[in-house]
């Protein structure tokens, strides 16, 4: 995969079950909570999973977009990029199922983005 290729994206949503049963009738979405997870569920086409639904955290407004994750190389690198930008870090790195890591940041205008890796830490 290219670096800097979108590879997964989440959807913040006030309320996941209804989520679901929008998203579900208008795509051909499956869906699969995450286990250990509340309130975070897998979204599938045809058995792979390209993105989630979300429930708002509170005090994050919801319906504000979706964040994606672009797959990087050097995760960290990549955050000390952002901040060199003017962005700022909202979530170092972090292990999620499926041996991946990934990370979050807001760019100047206080949109999410993520970032993905398979590669641990150096």
């Amino acid at each position: 995969m290219a670096d800097g290729a979108i590879t997964w994206w989440e959807l913040d949503v006030p309320d996941v079950g209804r989520a679901q049963q929008f998203y579900g009738a208008v795509c051909p979405w499956t869906f699969q909570p995450m286990e250990g997870y509340e309130g975070y569920v897998i979204v599938h086409v045809e058995g792979t999973g390209i993105g989630a639904l979300q429930a708002s955290d509170a005090g994050e407004p919801s319906g504000r977009g979706v964040t994606p994750y672009a797959q990087v190389a050097d995760l960290e690198g990549t955050l000390e990029r952002a901040r060199q930008a003017g962005g700022t870090v909202v979530q170092e790195r972090m292990e999620v199922p499926g041996g991946q890591w990934i990370a979050l940041a807001r760019d100047p205008f206080g949109l999410k983005i993520g970032f993905m890796t398979s590669n641990p830490a150096v």
